[in-house]
Protein backbone atom coordinates (compact mmCIF):
# COMPACT_ATOMS: atom_id res chain seq x y z
CA UNK A 1 0.00 0.00 0.00
CA UNK A 2 2.88 2.23 0.77
CA UNK A 3 4.46 1.57 -2.36
CA UNK A 4 1.02 2.77 -4.35
CA UNK A 5 0.98 5.87 -2.66
CA UNK A 6 4.57 7.00 -3.10
CA UNK A 7 3.98 6.30 -7.03
CA UNK A 8 0.71 8.18 -6.52
CA UNK A 9 2.58 11.20 -5.01
CA UNK A 10 5.44 11.15 -7.37
CA UNK A 11 3.23 10.87 -10.47
CA UNK A 12 1.20 14.25 -9.07
CA UNK A 13 3.22 16.93 -10.96
CA UNK A 14 3.21 14.52 -13.94
CA UNK A 15 -0.81 14.43 -13.92
CA UNK A 16 -1.39 17.84 -13.52
CA UNK A 17 0.50 18.66 -16.33
CA UNK A 18 -1.07 16.53 -18.37
CA UNK A 19 -4.56 18.10 -17.03
CA UNK A 20 -3.56 20.99 -18.48
CA UNK A 21 -2.89 19.56 -21.92
CA UNK A 22 -5.59 18.08 -22.52
CA UNK A 23 -8.23 20.37 -20.96
CA UNK A 24 -5.95 23.34 -23.62
CA UNK A 25 -7.26 21.03 -26.56
CA UNK A 26 -10.74 20.88 -26.09
CA UNK A 27 -11.59 24.63 -24.43
CA UNK A 28 -12.22 27.61 -26.14
CA UNK A 29 -11.41 29.91 -23.28
CA UNK A 30 -8.22 30.45 -20.94
CA UNK A 31 -8.83 28.03 -17.94
CA UNK A 32 -8.45 30.61 -15.17
CA UNK A 33 -11.49 32.19 -16.24
CA UNK A 34 -14.62 29.66 -16.37
CA UNK A 35 -15.29 27.42 -13.73
CA UNK A 36 -15.25 23.64 -13.57
CA UNK A 37 -19.05 23.55 -14.85
CA UNK A 38 -18.18 25.75 -18.01
CA UNK A 39 -15.22 23.95 -18.33
CA UNK A 40 -16.83 20.20 -18.76
CA UNK A 41 -19.73 22.00 -21.21
CA UNK A 42 -16.91 23.33 -23.34
CA UNK A 43 -15.90 19.71 -23.64
CA UNK A 44 -19.09 18.79 -24.52
CA UNK A 45 -19.94 20.78 -27.45
CA UNK A 46 -16.22 20.48 -28.72
CA UNK A 47 -15.10 17.24 -31.31
CA UNK A 48 -13.33 15.63 -29.06
CA UNK A 49 -15.06 12.67 -27.88
CA UNK A 50 -13.96 10.53 -24.96
CA UNK A 51 -10.97 12.42 -23.73
CA UNK A 52 -10.24 9.30 -21.30
CA UNK A 53 -8.90 7.44 -24.71
CA UNK A 54 -6.71 10.57 -25.80
CA UNK A 55 -3.28 10.51 -26.90
CA UNK A 56 -2.15 12.73 -24.16
CA UNK A 57 -3.65 10.35 -21.53
CA UNK A 58 -2.43 7.57 -23.09
CA UNK A 59 1.14 9.68 -22.75
CA UNK A 60 0.05 9.71 -18.55
CA UNK A 61 -1.44 5.76 -18.69
CA UNK A 62 2.08 4.53 -19.75
CA UNK A 63 4.15 6.66 -17.10
CA UNK A 64 2.04 5.13 -14.89
CA UNK A 65 2.33 1.49 -16.14
CA UNK A 66 -1.73 1.78 -16.75
CA UNK A 67 -1.19 1.32 -20.82
CA UNK A 68 -1.48 -2.42 -20.55
CA UNK A 69 -5.20 -1.87 -20.97
CA UNK A 70 -6.82 -1.36 -23.90
CA UNK A 71 -9.94 0.28 -22.86
CA UNK A 72 -10.26 3.54 -20.34
CA UNK A 73 -13.18 4.95 -18.92
CA UNK A 74 -14.06 7.43 -16.15
CA UNK A 75 -14.59 7.07 -12.77
CA UNK A 76 -17.18 9.77 -12.16
CA UNK A 77 -20.35 10.60 -14.58
CA UNK A 78 -20.67 14.80 -13.65
CA UNK A 79 -23.93 14.89 -16.80
CA UNK A 80 -25.72 11.91 -14.96
CA UNK A 81 -25.61 13.79 -11.81
CA UNK A 82 -26.16 16.76 -12.97
CA UNK A 83 -29.01 16.02 -15.31
CA UNK A 84 -31.08 14.78 -12.41
CA UNK A 85 -30.44 17.64 -10.75
CA UNK A 86 -31.49 19.42 -13.20
CA UNK A 87 -34.73 17.86 -13.24
CA UNK A 88 -35.60 17.99 -9.88
CA UNK A 89 -35.33 21.85 -9.86
CA UNK A 90 -36.95 22.05 -13.10
CA UNK A 91 -39.46 19.05 -13.99
CA UNK A 92 -41.39 21.08 -16.16
CA UNK A 93 -38.66 22.73 -18.28
CA UNK A 94 -35.57 20.01 -17.82
CA UNK A 95 -37.51 16.65 -19.28
CA UNK A 96 -35.00 13.39 -18.72
CA UNK A 97 -36.45 10.41 -18.07
CA UNK A 98 -34.15 7.48 -19.73
CA UNK A 99 -30.89 7.08 -19.95
CA UNK A 100 -31.26 7.33 -23.56
CA UNK A 101 -32.29 11.00 -23.32
CA UNK A 102 -29.29 12.46 -21.89
CA UNK A 103 -27.18 12.67 -24.68
CA UNK A 104 -29.64 14.75 -26.33
CA UNK A 105 -29.31 17.46 -24.13
CA UNK A 106 -25.55 17.09 -23.97
CA UNK A 107 -24.38 16.92 -27.50
CA UNK A 108 -25.39 18.97 -30.41
CA UNK A 109 -27.31 16.71 -33.38
CA UNK A 110 -27.30 18.55 -36.50
CA UNK A 111 -29.92 15.83 -37.98
CA UNK A 112 -32.43 17.25 -35.75
CA UNK A 113 -31.86 20.42 -35.68
CA UNK A 114 -31.18 21.19 -31.90
CA UNK A 115 -28.79 22.76 -29.81
CA UNK A 116 -27.64 20.83 -26.91
CA UNK A 117 -28.30 22.18 -23.53
CA UNK A 118 -24.58 23.33 -22.63
CA UNK A 119 -24.81 24.91 -26.45
CA UNK A 120 -28.02 27.08 -25.03
CA UNK A 121 -25.83 27.58 -21.79
CA UNK A 122 -23.29 29.82 -23.72
CA UNK A 123 -25.32 31.88 -25.55
CA UNK A 124 -25.76 35.54 -24.12
CA UNK A 125 -28.58 36.06 -21.25
CA UNK A 126 -30.04 32.55 -21.95
CA UNK A 127 -32.42 31.09 -19.34
CA UNK A 128 -30.08 28.13 -19.07
CA UNK A 129 -27.25 30.07 -17.97
CA UNK A 130 -29.75 31.69 -15.41
CA UNK A 131 -31.27 27.77 -14.24
CA UNK A 132 -27.51 26.92 -13.84
CA UNK A 133 -26.22 29.59 -12.22
CA UNK A 134 -29.53 29.11 -9.25
CA UNK A 135 -28.92 25.42 -9.10
CA UNK A 136 -25.50 26.36 -8.26
CA UNK A 137 -26.61 28.46 -5.18
CA UNK A 138 -28.87 26.20 -3.71
CA UNK A 139 -26.63 23.48 -3.93
CA UNK A 140 -22.71 24.13 -4.04
CA UNK A 141 -21.22 20.87 -4.15
CA UNK A 142 -22.30 20.57 -7.31
CA UNK A 143 -18.98 22.77 -8.20
CA UNK A 144 -17.14 20.62 -6.22
CA UNK A 145 -18.33 17.15 -7.96
CA UNK A 146 -17.42 19.18 -11.41
CA UNK A 147 -13.93 19.82 -10.84
CA UNK A 148 -13.62 16.44 -9.11
CA UNK A 149 -14.52 14.86 -12.87
CA UNK A 150 -12.87 17.42 -14.86
CA UNK A 151 -8.98 15.67 -14.37
CA UNK A 152 -7.49 12.88 -15.13
CA UNK A 153 -7.22 11.42 -11.66
CA UNK A 154 -11.33 10.77 -13.00
CA UNK A 155 -9.80 8.58 -15.93
CA UNK A 156 -9.29 4.49 -14.73
CA UNK A 157 -8.55 1.73 -17.08
CA UNK A 158 -11.28 -1.23 -17.02
CA UNK A 159 -11.84 -4.59 -18.91
CA UNK A 160 -13.33 -4.40 -22.79
CA UNK A 161 -16.90 -3.87 -22.86
CA UNK A 162 -17.26 -2.16 -19.19
CA UNK A 163 -17.35 1.28 -20.67
CA UNK A 164 -20.56 0.86 -22.43
CA UNK A 165 -22.46 -1.22 -20.42
CA UNK A 166 -21.78 0.84 -17.67
CA UNK A 167 -23.60 3.68 -19.57
CA UNK A 168 -26.56 1.55 -20.53
CA UNK A 169 -27.89 0.05 -17.72
CA UNK A 170 -30.82 1.93 -16.60
CA UNK A 171 -29.82 0.84 -12.90
CA UNK A 172 -26.41 1.90 -12.70
CA UNK A 173 -26.54 5.27 -14.66
CA UNK A 174 -22.66 4.90 -15.08
CA UNK A 175 -21.94 5.19 -11.27
CA UNK A 176 -19.05 3.12 -10.54
CA UNK A 177 -20.08 1.70 -7.05
CA UNK A 178 -23.35 0.66 -8.56
CA UNK A 179 -21.50 -0.87 -10.94
CA UNK A 180 -19.87 -2.85 -8.61
CA UNK A 181 -22.85 -4.05 -7.18
CA UNK A 182 -24.00 -5.01 -10.46
CA UNK A 183 -21.31 -7.08 -10.80
CA UNK A 184 -21.21 -8.94 -7.31
CA UNK A 185 -24.55 -9.57 -7.07
CA UNK A 186 -24.30 -11.36 -10.91
CA UNK A 187 -21.24 -13.52 -9.62
CA UNK A 188 -23.55 -14.44 -6.41
CA UNK A 189 -26.50 -15.54 -8.21
CA UNK A 190 -23.78 -17.25 -11.52
CA UNK A 191 -26.22 -15.15 -13.88
CA UNK A 192 -25.42 -13.17 -16.75
CA UNK A 193 -25.91 -9.62 -16.69
CA UNK A 194 -29.00 -8.29 -18.85
CA UNK A 195 -30.15 -5.31 -20.04
CA UNK A 196 -32.23 -3.95 -22.91
CA UNK A 197 -30.71 -1.43 -25.26
CA UNK A 198 -32.87 0.06 -28.22
CA UNK A 199 -35.98 -2.65 -27.21
CA UNK A 200 -33.43 -5.68 -27.70
CA UNK A 201 -32.24 -7.96 -24.59
CA UNK A 202 -28.73 -7.77 -24.56
CA UNK A 203 -26.23 -10.19 -22.29
CA UNK A 204 -22.33 -10.02 -20.59
CA UNK A 205 -22.02 -13.61 -20.13
CA UNK A 206 -21.18 -14.84 -16.55
CA UNK A 207 -17.76 -15.89 -17.12
CA UNK A 208 -16.96 -11.84 -18.79
CA UNK A 209 -18.80 -10.84 -15.82
CA UNK A 210 -16.55 -12.72 -13.89
CA UNK A 211 -13.50 -11.82 -15.27
CA UNK A 212 -14.58 -8.08 -14.47
CA UNK A 213 -14.80 -9.18 -11.45
CA UNK A 214 -11.73 -10.33 -11.00
CA UNK A 215 -10.18 -7.31 -12.47
CA UNK A 216 -11.68 -5.36 -9.89
CA UNK A 217 -9.91 -7.00 -6.93
CA UNK A 218 -6.88 -7.35 -8.17
CA UNK A 219 -6.23 -3.42 -9.73
CA UNK A 220 -7.99 -2.03 -6.55
CA UNK A 221 -4.85 -0.26 -4.80
CA UNK A 222 -3.02 0.01 -8.53
CA UNK A 223 -5.47 1.99 -10.06
CA UNK A 224 -6.64 3.79 -6.92
CA UNK A 225 -10.07 3.35 -6.28
CA UNK A 226 -9.99 1.96 -2.75
CA UNK A 227 -12.53 5.20 -1.97
CA UNK A 228 -15.06 3.79 -4.05
CA UNK A 229 -15.54 -0.02 -2.90
CA UNK A 230 -13.60 -2.66 -0.97
CA UNK A 231 -12.76 -6.03 -1.21
CA UNK A 232 -13.52 -8.70 1.04
CA UNK A 233 -12.14 -11.83 0.77
CA UNK A 234 -13.12 -12.53 -2.90
CA UNK A 235 -16.53 -10.32 -2.88
CA UNK A 236 -17.13 -6.72 -3.93
CA UNK A 237 -18.70 -4.14 -1.47
CA UNK A 238 -20.27 -1.17 -2.73
CA UNK A 239 -18.63 2.25 -1.17
CA UNK A 240 -21.01 5.09 -1.39
CA UNK A 241 -18.33 7.87 -1.13
CA UNK A 242 -20.22 11.21 -1.48
CA UNK A 243 -22.83 11.32 1.92
CA UNK A 244 -24.51 14.78 0.25
CA UNK A 245 -28.42 14.86 -0.31
CA UNK A 246 -27.49 15.92 -3.80
CA UNK A 247 -25.53 12.68 -5.25
CA UNK A 248 -28.11 10.19 -3.51
CA UNK A 249 -30.66 10.97 -6.09
CA UNK A 250 -33.11 7.89 -6.56
CA UNK A 251 -31.97 5.49 -9.62
CA UNK A 252 -35.48 4.24 -11.29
Amino acid sequence: MEKIYKACDENQELKENYFLKINKNVLKKDLKEINAIEKLFQYFISEQVDVENGKSAKLLYEELGWNQNVSYDVINSFWITFSYAMRLKYPGKYRIAKAGNVKIYKHHNTDWGYDSFPEKYFKENSEERGQVNDLCKEYPDILKLADMCHTVANFMPCPERFNSVKGLLGDVRDYLPLMIDKIQLCVDAGKDLEYYHLGSLQKVDNKIVKDWHSFFIKNQEKYCLSMYYQVKKTELVELRFLKVNLYLIHVH
